[in-house]
């Protein structure tokens, strides 16, 4: 049990004004506690208050499991299905001093629970994303070396997808080769995005069915954890031959990342990092085309905080970590994004991806 995060989080929760959190399942309770269970339509999760005292309420159908798991490290309640569970959930909020209290829910609380128990128990919810996240946004010196090691593994297994593409594979036959190499340098959760020709304009796209071409452009974008701690790269490769309006293009991107890169250290205020790197694809009439975020917040999750965009109106600090990943995309037709993780130090930043950004092209 991870006594020292459930602290900073209560800690967090007083500086919100708020009576308690509920965590239900998902990567955050992991990062809490070491495990997660499951999570269907019934209703679970784990409360802290804001004294730090915590208690669990789970259907009698995970009792043992959530038991087993925490080893008693905090009551667990439960009811079995045909009763109700806010009697439950409200029996057990007035136990705990939490009656008529506004409670943050964390990101995976289910609406339909939370509309309930807030009907039936008294309380109401407030989003708690941002307790969660500000317990964990400054890393220690073990997450930080995690973040490199999984920083590491995409580096290499880039380069070994470099020697695997070629026209006619499909999206999904480079989807499962980056998976089954991070997996193979012992990564977990593997992850990855191909997305070739036209589906690069695309920023998270999803399919695996296109087949590759020759003159193909191509974003691969992908990562896995080393101890629960994320890594996210993209890098964009050309199959067989680049246009001119493709280096003409590339070299935008890149040069906005590297801008990013360059303003992202400590002490630096947010919003001008975004403008470091947005005004370079402004200035270059690409303004409409760079549709998203400069960058996001890495650890636990994949998306956490800080978020680098102009409304985070705050200075990084010393342990923060965070994709710098610009792109320009043209909806139908072409997509490039260079993304790296980036770690601050106490004197600056320290960039963790170290794959090349050169202008690769594949000729296989």
């Amino acid at each position: 049990m991870e006594r020292t995060r459930i602290e900073k989080v209560a800690q967090e929760i007083t500086k919100a004004g708020l009576g308690g959190l509920l965590v239900c399942p998902s990567e955050e309770l992991l990062f809490l506690t070491g495990f997660t269970p499951m999570q269907c339509e019934r209703f679970q999760g784990l409360f802290i208050t804001a004294s730090g005292s915590c208690f669990y309420v789970c259907n009698l159908l995970y009792k043992g499991e959530v038991e087993n798991a925490f080893a008693g490290a905090f009551p667990v309640y439960t009811w079995m299905d045909g009763e109700s569970m806010t009697e439950t959930v409200g029996r057990v909020l007035n136990e705990y001093g939490l009656s008529g209290a506004t409670l943050g829910t964390n990101s995976s609380a289910q609406a339909f629970n939370v509309l309930d128990i807030a009907a039936d128990c008294g309380v109401s919810f407030v989003n708690g994303l941002a307790v969660l996240e500000e317990a964990r946004i400054i890393k220690n010196e073990e997450e930080k070396e995690d973040l490199r090691r999984a920083a590491r593994i995409a580096d290499d297994v880039f380069t070994q997808v470099l020697s695997f593409i070629k026209p006619g594979l499909k999206e999904l036959d480079i989807f499962n080769f980056l998976i089954s190499k991070m997996t193979e340098a012992g990564g977990d959760k593997a992850w990855a995005i191909v997305a070739s020709g036209p589906n690069s304009s695309y920023p998270h796209y999803h399919g695996v069915s296109r087949v590759i071409e020759e003159q193909d452009m191509m974003i691969l974008d992908f990562g896995c954890t080393v101890n629960g701690m994320f890594s996210d790269m993209s890098r964009t490769v050309f199959v067989g031959d680049i246009t001119e309006k493709q280096k003409e293009i590339y070299a935008i991107v890149r040069k906005s990342n590297e801008a990013g890169e360059a303003a992202a250290i400590t002490g630096a205020y947010v919003p001008d990092v975004d403008k470091a790197s947005r005004d370079i694809i402004d200035e270059a009439g690409y303004k409409e085309c760079f549709v998203n975020r400069l960058g996001h917040g890495i650890g636990y999750m994949i998306h956490e905080g800080p978020d680098i965009k102009k409304s985070n109106r705050r200075n990084l600090e010393p342990g923060m970590a965070f994709s710098i990943e610009p792109g320009i995309y043209i909806a139908g037709d072409i997509g490039m994004r260079i993304e790296n993780i980036v770690l601050t130090t106490e004197d600056g930043n320290e960039i963790l991806n170290h794959s090349t950004k050169d202008i690769i092209i594949i000729k296989n």
